[in-house]
């Protein structure tokens, strides 16, 4: 009897059995040299187990599996309560936390808010982690989201603005001469009968 077919779940959740932090062959590239051992140091301040995976995202959605949708399945196969992150090396993932009411999620996103474009995965982990020890984090985590926005995300939104409405009145002339010309078919078809 052939022995049955294992998913990418099954096998990232053996290894984080025996290491808690797995940064993918194809990752080591581009994540610095200690990354895994940086992640798992930071993320032990929290006081509860972690579990993390750091992949290219096309790498996770070979089998149709977004970060969010990977994190439940590793946790059925781990069967342990704690935090759990998948991430690409740029920092766009998700985290969630069973057993325990720490708000990873919006922590996670509250981090990838505050950081630089080109910040690497060690250094959203630290940011999360300093999020999440905050004296009162849904403070910290809502001041965030309540701060103005960057001065160049408010010039790109007014420029999207400016070219949505020249696109809109740009196809609203250029169909008008189409549109007299419908109306002048149809008065004179119906000048015919």
């Amino acid at each position: 009897m052939a022995e049955p077919v294992r998913s990418r779940a099954d096998l990232l959740a053996e290894r984080l059995k025996k290491r808690p932090v797995q940064v993918g062959d194809h990752e080591l590239r581009v994540v610095p040299e200690g990354a895994a051992e940086r992640i798992e140091q930071t993320l032990g301040a929290l006081g509860v187990p972690f579990f993390v995976v750091v992949e290219t995202a096309g790498l996770y959605r070979v089998e149709r599996e977004e970060p969010g949708e990977l994190i439940p399945l590793l946790r059925d196969r781990l069967r342990k309560k704690g935090v759990y992150l998948v991430t690409d090396p740029s920092g766009d993932g998700t985290a969630r936390q069973y057993g325990g009411a720490l708000p990873v999620e919006q922590a996670w996103h509250t981090a990838r808010m505050e950081m630089p474009y080109d910040a690497d995965v060690t250094e959203y982990v630290a940011r999360f982690v300093e999020i999440l020890k905050a004296p009162d984090v849904n403070a910290r985590i809502e001041a965030r989201r309540q701060a103005p926005k960057p001065e160049y995300q408010v010039r790109a939104e007014a420029r999207d603005r400016a070219e949505m409405k020249a696109f809109t009145i740009g196809a609203a002339v250029g169909g008008l001469p189409l549109l007299v010309l419908l109306a002048f078919r149809f008065v004179r078809k119906g000048a015919r009968k």
